[in-house]
């Protein structure tokens, strides 16, 4: 046993090496004080932080951009994901099963295929380019991660709650305000940092849905690959692994992660 646990260990610890080193390294290169990448980095400074997050009107355009594309389609994708695992929920009828598999579709297709598609449709209907497209995009490609997390938190209810409610004279709508909401409002907030995260993280969708007409962070980044790899690109990197990393701990503080995860945590 005390090997078996040693060997763990180690295995552990070189999993761990292997996913902090590259994260180190781009870390370390976002502070060359030139225009090239090195490491280690070349006359350390934070200058190429101030022009990504605050002097440089293409990167903090690109930032702002992502921010409320993503901010706002993660919480599309939570309203529309919520009515539709209520449903599946309460009646789990064909026609429930048949919404809630179009809603997780997006998510299965091949992200090219879907963004190919997206491309005709809003070059159909006038709206390719327009940021407002690009929020809807991202919503009904992600809306697929608030359905499962939605849906994990409504069969974690105890029914019995509710058939204690309704002896008492409790309507559905007061039922769902004081019982259904409060029980799985981390599993809604853990589905919105899930989409918040890919939607921040998401490229190839954006890429055929935007038309050049406005840039995100991963967008700005592939438009700046022509003057080769910048330090900004690191700090953009970096950003992209603190957003990821908050968005996952407030997950992990506040949501119910085991069970997320797949545990069955009835048991012992």
């Amino acid at each position: 046993m005390r090997r078996l646990h040693w060997a763990a260990s180690l295995f552990m610890g070189l999993a761990a090496v292997v996913v902090l080193m590259p994260i180190v390294v781009v870390s370390a290169a976002a502070l060359n004080g030139g225009r090239s990448m090195a490491f280690p980095p070349e006359n350390p400074t934070f200058d190429r932080f101030v022009e990504f997050f605050v002097s440089e009107p293409v990167w903090t355009t690109a930032l702002w951009n992502s921010i409320v594309i993503s901010v706002s389609a993660a919480a599309l994708s939570v309203l529309i994901a919520w009515p539709v695992a209520y449903w599946l929920w309460r009646a789990n009828d064909g026609l429930s099963k048949v919404l809630a598999g179009l809603a997780a579709m997006p998510f299965a297709l091949p992200p090219i295929v879907f963004g190919v598609g997206l491309g005709f449709l809003w070059s159909f209907t006038g709206a390719l380019g327009q940021m407002w497209a690009g929020v809807l995009s991202l919503a009904a490609l992600f809306a697929a991660l608030p359905l499962v997390t939605i849906s994990i938190g409504l069969q974690s209810i105890d029914k019995a709650l509710l058939e204690a409610a309704a002896t008492m004279g409790a309507t559905e709508g007061v039922s769902f305000r004081t019982i259904v909401l409060p029980q799985t409002i981390p599993y809604t907030m853990s589905g919105f940092f899930f989409a918040l995260v890919l939607s921040f993280n998401e490229f190839i969708v954006m890429f055929f849905v935007s038309s050049s007409s406005y840039a995100t962070v991963t967008l700005q980044i592939f438009n700046s690959l022509r003057n080769g790899f910048t330090p900004t690109m690191a700090v953009a990197a970096i950003t992209f692994i603190t957003v990821s990393v908050v968005a996952f701990s407030l997950v992990a503080r506040f949501g119910d992660l085991p069970r997320l995860m797949g545990a069955d945590t009835t048991r012992r």
